[in-house]
């Protein structure tokens, strides 16, 4: 695999075919969030950081992942609160009449703050929507 250091809190990785079959994994197990897929991630966020000295907050992670020509595939792994806008922006077009009016604020506040509200603002929204996740998943004690 490749690694690039895009900027502070940003690491680009290429994999090829051969490194996904290293792994035991396609791009469909990434892609429908497989534990397989999910652990490839989770190492492949890990070595971007080893080898490009990155330190990662675990505060505002964004994934953008990108085919290449060659079938190789790119892994862009973010904490930048600018990555983390862009996502949100798009999370708008597919939000509810409910849910847009929030979101708009919350992202209106976002591009206001300076880094440190900024990820105080995120991991606050992200505990929030964990917790209310949580909160909507069936008992398992009931039934």
């Amino acid at each position: 695999m490749e690694y690039h250091k895009k900027a502070d809190l940003k690491v680009e990785c290429i994999a090829s075919q051969e490194d996904l079959s290293f792994f035991g994994i396609t791009l469909d197990d990434v892609l429908d969030r497989t534990e397989a897929g999910m652990y490839f991630l989770k190492k492949a966020k890990e070595l971007c950081a080893m080898t490009q000295g990155v330190s990662w907050t675990n505060v505002a992670y964004t994934l953008n992942i990108t085919m290449l020509p060659d079938e190789r595939v790119s892994f862009e792994f973010s904490e930048r609160i600018e990555d983390y806008v862009v996502s949100l922006k798009h999370s708008l077009a597919m939000a509810d009449e409910e849910t847009r009016g929030p979101l708009e604020e919350f992202i209106s506040a976002l591009e206001k703050a300076d880094e440190e509200e900024g990820r105080r603002l995120v991991s606050h929204f992200e505990k929030n929507i964990k917790a209310e996740r949580d909160s909507s998943l069936p008992d398992e004690r009931e039934g």
